[in-house]
């Protein structure tokens, strides 16, 4: 969590809450925060507060209101008022650091969860959430002993236990990680329900990530009944099961995804579609995650055309003119655009499912996408004749998922190869590869020119190889019917399922997988042999 309630009141030798002889009803509104009458609270508060603007413990509650609501401006306006009528209280620094929290504003909570400690150093809370500002700000070592000094005072905390696994995930400790959850689930009749939610939820991507998928299968099996019907847990689950191409269940749990907070909202009026039912319908096809998603289970719409259905899609707008290249689909619109006139509405994701599609039955003829022949015509020209094999480059994608993406210097043995002209098919790069680029000039770069996935599919079709990592890219030369070579970190994607150097998505893509986390160098050094076999340098050529 990123904060936690836990407004102190003064109170006599009795436990009794102190009042204001001049304004006593914040006893009242003391009751009804602890009864958690939060509307009655508030209104009391800001009674008290327009009669006395400097009372402290009014506007030290309105600002723990305000955090309850998430009205964070709000919040670190009322705390920072009490601030100045008592700035030494420590746990008005607790709830300030708290706000900040919620903002991402990491340095200004770190500050205000110092300052509660400096007079509190054994404050579980704030050692807790300190913990959490220095892993929000990427400093898990140090948040790792903010979580420790929090067990200190109170061992058997769950929370606590649950970020130090967090960061040790973060920091690539999976082992470790793996067994603090475990711990946590040892004594899962100790643990709330909705701590164990975020321990199962974590636990399993954990195992995956280290390719322990029996194992991350096995954990699915024994969740408890009163937190296995969770959304987030039910996505990772489906994840899982695809990878190991259990399809049949993979696809209905991957329905859960829609209900998962960090995912794309629902649409209304979406279903799923049922293909005795779609002929003569029209069907409009909505976006969702990211271009390469897309790409991939793009190949399904024109079966949904040949079934007798007037096929729409809304997809992003630099994969527009790309999409009005596929069969039988009658319009295409950005998500900006108005929407075509439709009587099912239907995410294109979904449609794996809808079609039962399992490892043998994936439609997997290619090209199913094609370059509009204008700028086919236009790439041609701008490249002119050549009779060495030109191979195009995707070593980082826009998202920059960091396990995936290739440094381009890591790239020089493959460069080295004299028999090919090399091409990056990248339209953004950071300016240290811009710098090499330009320090080594052995590759052509053509950002400039590419206005959106039409230009690049394009520039595709007009390779004899690609060279890519996991993006977008990699997709779009599988769906164009190009050899591709993708490049796959130790734990890939789902869609590239596990150990097979083939995939029966695209019949032109070859796998070349990191046999240990984070070893690109052994991955290369196959990548480089293999290109010096497919296109022999000829001396003088």
């Amino acid at each position: 969590m990123p904060y936690r309630l836990s407004t102190q009141f003064r109170t006599d030798a009795h436990g009794k809450p102190l009042t204001d002889s001049a304004q006593p009803s914040i006893e009242e509104a003391g009751r009804h925060y602890a009864a958690r009458n939060y509307a009655e609270a508030e209104r009391i508060c800001l009674a008290i507060v327009a009669r006395q603007p400097r009372h402290f413990d009014a506007l030290h509650l309105l600002g723990v209101l305000c955090l309850e609501h998430r009205r964070l401006a709000d919040a670190i306006g009322y705390l920072r008022q009490a601030e100045r009528e008592r700035p030494d209280e420590p746990q008005l620094h607790y709830h300030i650091g708290n706000a900040l929290l919620a903002l991402a504003m990491f340095d200004e909570a770190e500050t205000e969860f110092r300052r509660s400690l400096t007079r509190r150093p054994t404050h579980f809370d704030s050692l807790n959430n300190l913990g959490n500002t220095l892993a929000g700000a990427g400093r898990h070592e140090e948040a790792i002993e903010c979580y420790r000094q929090a067990l200190s005072v109170r061992p058997d905390a769950a929370e606590a236990l649950y970020n130090v696994g967090r960061s040790l995930f973060a920091l690539e400790r999976l082992e470790e990680a793996t067994e603090t959850f475990r711990g946590i689930l040892a004594r899962h009749q100790d643990v709330e329900s909705r701590r164990l939610v975020d321990v199962y939820s974590v636990l399993c991507p954990v195992l995956v990530e280290q390719n322990r998928y029996d194992e991350a299968l096995e954990v699915f099996r024994t969740v408890p009944a009163d937190v296995a019907d969770n959304p987030t847990i039910e996505w990772n689950e489906s994840l899982t099961r695809l990878i190991v191409g259990d399809f049949a269940d993979g696809w209905r749990k991957y329905e859960s995804r829609f209900l998962v907070p960090a995912h794309d909202p629902p649409r209304p009026n979406a279903a799923l579609l049922d293909l005795n039912d779609i002929s003569g319908k029209r069907v409009l096809l909505f976006h969702e995650q990211g271009r390469g998603d897309m790409i991939q289970m793009a190949r399904y719409a024109p079966l949904l055309a040949q079934r007798g259905a007037h096929v729409s899609i809304e997809t992003y707008d630099d994969l527009t003119v790309l999409f009005s290249q596929l069969d039988a689909v009658e319009h295409v619109v950005g998500p900006l655009e108005d929407s075509p006139e439709h009587d099912l509405l239907t995410p294109l994701l979904s449609l794996p499912l809808v079609f039962h599609s399992e490892l043998a039955t994936i439609p997997g003829d290619v090209p199913y996408l094609r370059a509009p022949a204008d700028r086919r015509a236009i790439w041609r020209k701008r490249l002119g004749e050549t009779s060495t094999p030109r191979v195009g480059l995707m070593w980082r994608g826009a998202q920059h998922i960091p396990k995936r993406s290739v440094p381009i210097a890591a790239l020089e043995p493959v460069l080295r190869q004299g028999g090919c002209e090399f091409h990056a098919l990248q339209n953004d790069m950071p300016t240290a590869d811009r710098d090499w680029l330009a320090e080594n000039r052995a590759v052509r770069c053509h950002a400039a020119e590419l206005a959106d996935f039409a230009d690049t599919a394009a520039l595709i079709e007009c390779m004899d190889l690609i060279i890519s990592i996991d993006t977008s890219v990699a997709h779009l030369a599988g769906a164009l019917g190009v050899p591709v070579w993708i490049m796959l970190p130790f734990s890939p994607d789902w869609r590239w399922l596990r150990e097979r150097e083939d995939s029966p998505w695209y019949p032109t893509a070859r796998l070349f997988r990191q046999t240990r986390r984070g070893d690109w160098e052994d991955v290369i050094q196959r990548v480089a042999a293999d290109l010096s076999l497919r296109f022999p340098h000829q001396p003088g050529g």
